[in-house]
C-alpha cells in the first residue's frame, strides 16, 4: 500500500494529479486549493468546490445585501457597481486556478487601498491578484464617474464583507461564499457561463 504523497504517514487512497501520486483523504480535504494547486477539473476539487459554493451562496448573498444596503439607500449605485466589478475581477482571476486563500484576497484589497490613498505611497511589486485587481479597477474608473472618497467607500464596504465572513479556520470560506454568490445571483458574461463554472444552474437576479 502506498503512503500519502503529502504527509507520508497515512495510506494514499486518492489519485492526486497535482502531486503525481496518491494522497490520503485527510490531506486532500485539508490542503486542496490551499497548499495544493489542484487542476480545476480534478474530481475531488470540482465536487468540493461546487458543494461549498452552493452551500454558502445564499448566506453570503444575504450578508452582501445587508452590507450594501446603506449604499443603495444613499443611491450610490455607482459605488455598488464598483464592488460588483471588483468581485467579478476576483472571480475571473481564480476561475482557471486551483489554489487561493482568503488571506490572498485580503492582501490584494489592502494593496489596492494603499495605492488609492491620498497620501503618496511608493510600493514596488504586488501580488498577481493585487495587480490584476488594480488594473481592472483602473479600467473601470476610466468609464465611471467616482470620487476618490467613493472608491475608498466601496473598498471599505468589501473589506467589511470580508471581515464578517472570512474564518481563519476555513482558509477559503470567503472565496467559496463569494463565488457561490456570483454564480447564483449575477448574470455572468457568456464566456464565463461555460465550464469550469461549478454551479450548474445559477438563479440569475442581477446583472453586471
Amino acid at each position: 500500500m502506498s503512503l500519502c504523497v503529502y504527509c507520508s504517514r497515512r495510506a494514499g487512497k486518492r489519485a492526486c494529479p497535482a502531486l503525481g501520486g496518491v494522497i490520503c483523504p485527510t490531506c486532500c480535504g485539508q490542503h486542496r486549493g490551499v497548499e495544493i494547486s489542484c487542476p480545476i477539473r480534478c474530481r475531488y476539487f470540482k465536487e468540493h468546490e461546487g458543494y461549498q459554493r452552493a452551500r454558502l451562496a445564499e448566506e453570503f448573498h444575504a450578508l452582501w445585501i445587508a452590507k450594501t444596503e446603506p449604499l443603495s439607500k444613499a443611491r450610490k449605485e455607482h459605488v455598488i457597481n464598483l464592488l460588483v466589478t471588483a468581485e467579478m475581477l476576483i472571480y475571473r482571476f481564480y476561475r482557471e486556478r486551483g489554489v487561493g486563500r482568503d488571506s490572498d484576497v485580503l492582501e490584494a484589497w489592502e494593496t489596492v487601498r494603499r495605492r488609492l490613498s491620498p497620501v503618496m505611497i511608493v510600493e514596488a511589486g504586488g501580488t498577481a491578484l493585487a495587480n490584476y485587481l488594480w488594473e481592472g479597477l483602473q479600467e473601470h474608473l476610466k468609464r465611471a464617474s467616482l470620487s476618490s472618497e467613493e472608491v475608498l467607500e466601496g473598498i471599505e464596504t468589501e473589506l467589511e464583507i470580508f471581515r464578517a465572513y472570512a474564518d481563519p479556520a476555513q482558509p477559503r470560506r470567503y472565496l467559496h461564499g463569494l463565488f457561490g454568490h456570483i454564480e447564483r445571483y449575477f448574470q455572468l458574461p457568456k464566456e464565463l457561463q461555460e465550464a469550469p463554472s461549478l454551479i450548474a444552474t445559477p438563479k440569475i437576479i442581477a446583472t453586471e
